[in-house]
């Protein structure tokens, strides 16, 4: 079968269906950057516009039930994506672009005996593999950027044993770029929420404690280790502290702004759509959202005034809960298992750094989301009745300030002796002065993602701008 055959079939049929094309149901012609063919490997490197996806190929006899969605056939062959077989990485290591840089070990280690899907959710292609050492993982890119910002951490922080990350064993690269990470399978009881979701859960219940501080304060660790081993004695300029600037300020205090003016243009497109309740509801959520127009305002006077002069630095960009893994070994307990930053951004914003406490801010966020659901499946409210529930009375308030504080001054402890901060705080409560512009900024993020994926989950975003000026009264 000729390459033109498979094309066209890619072109006209699986692409506008496939879960990682950006371009969902609709017909786009693509070029072949690179076309490279083994005895069982397809491998094709497809570009669109400024954007090079890569699309490994392994002929079966037929398609596997499982792998239905990532797979097509034309003529009677058929295709599905090689890296949920056993074969894609001595395949594709027979490319003449291909190589692996190792990390911890070298891949003759493994002899991969069988490979399925870990996840078929993610644009990403995620396989776990049974070889003859341990369980795999293997994270293979569709969309290949100019700099894959997670394959430089994760590279880095795999180098210096960070605790909190999977084991990574090395990086999977084509023309040196960074095609897919193998790393240990991570064996967990559910994402980092499940833990403070079933203590919640039971103190909403019972009213009464039902508490992880403990683990709150074990997040405090880990996210404070995770700075300090991306900035302190940095391989290059891509990790480590740097003076903020008057370009910086202007970006960060731009950028909310316009996702802030966005995310309620984009409210009022979406309302006209709607029929009742839900118009009702949204238009409510739109009102109180241009209300909280001058907490906005407020906190980029804060970012102006409190970090004129502080220290910018590699940070995550997009933690909260869900990009973890809760091992419930009383050891690790959590282990991060996404850096490739917040949805949405150009790759300069991604490349950006930015203030070490927008990390924590946005774990302060997770909590709040984690409470909403807690809340609307606990007393079987809609998300509207719950977001108005957090506005009057809320339930969970106690139970999640506990563990944010846990959280907030645990980290700060382990950061006091540090110089990543860029600013001395001389009591534990002025960390919230800081926290406070960044939260509000994390909220108008997500209510610029809300408004434009998920137009109904704005409430959560919004009641976190109105909650954010409670942190500012912590003790």
């Amino acid at each position: 079968m000729v390459i033109e055959e498979i094309m066209e079939k890619i072109e006209q049929d699986y692409l506008p269906r496939a879960r990682w094309w950006p371009w969902k149901s609709e017909l786009r012609r693509v070029d072949i950057q690179t076309y490279e063919c083994t005895n069982k490997l397809h491998y094709l490197l497809l570009r669109h516009e400024n954007q090079l996806f890569q699309l490994p190929l392994i002929q079966l006899d037929e398609i596997p039930l499982e792998l239905k969605p990532r797979g097509f056939c034309v003529n009677g062959k058929c295709f599905v994506e090689a890296e949920y077989t056993p074969w894609y990485p001595g395949e594709f290591l027979k490319l003449s672009m291909a190589d692996y840089r190792q990390v911890s070990t070298p891949i003759s280690n493994f002899t991969v005996q069988s490979a399925r899907p870990l996840t078929m959710e993610s644009t990403n292609a995620i396989a776990m593999y049974e070889t003859s050492c341990e369980a795999l993982v293997l994270k293979s890119y569709r969309l290949i950027p100019g700099f894959n910002i997670e394959a430089k951490i994760l590279e880095h922080l795999g180098r210096r044993n960070y605790r909190y990350i999977p084991r990574i064993h090395g990086i999977l690269t084509y023309g040196n770029k960074a095609s897919g990470i193998l790393m240990s399978y991570v064996k967990g009881v559910g994402d980092g929420g499940t833990p403070f979701y079933n203590s919640l859960v039971n103190y909403l219940k019972n009213l009464r404690d039902s508490h992880e501080i403990g683990l709150a304060a074990k997040l405090g660790v880990v996210i404070a280790e995770l700075h300090i081993y991306l900035n302190t004695d940095p391989p290059d300029k891509f990790f480590g502290v740097e003076e903020v600037n008057d370009r910086d300020l202007a970006q960060w205090t731009s950028r909310i702004e316009k996702m802030y003016t966005s995310a309620l243009r984009r409210l009022d497109e979406v309302v006209q759509e709607l029929e009742e309740p839900q118009h009702s509801e949204l238009s409510y959520w739109r009102s109180i959202a241009e209300k909280a127009g001058e907490l906005v305002e407020d906190a980029i006077d804060k970012i102006h005034r409190l970090y004129t002069s502080g220290l910018k630095a590699r940070i995550h960009q997009d933690l909260h809960l869900g990009q973890m893994i809760y091992t419930g070994d009383n050891v690790l307990d959590f282990v991060i298992t996404d850096f490739e930053g917040e949805p949405g951004r150009s790759t300069e914003e991604r490349l950006m750094k930015e203030p070490l406490l927008r990390d924590l801010a946005s774990m302060i966020r997770s909590f709040h989301y984690l409470s909403h659901a807690a809340i609307m499946n606990s007393m079987n409210k809609t998300r509207h009745e719950v977001s108005l529930i957090m506005t009057r009375g809320d339930p969970s308030r106690d139970w999640r300030f506990k563990h944010i504080v846990s959280m907030t001054y645990s980290y700060l402890a382990r950061m006091w002796n540090t110089p990543l901060m860029g600013f001395i705080v001389k009591s534990p409560l002025e960390i919230w002065h800081y926290l406070y512009p960044w939260i509000i900024e994390r909220a108008v993020y997500e209510f610029y993602y809300e408004s434009h994926y998920r137009p109904l989950w704005c409430s959560i975003p919004i009641v976190g701008l109105l909650e954010a000026k409670r942190y500012l009264l912590a003790r």
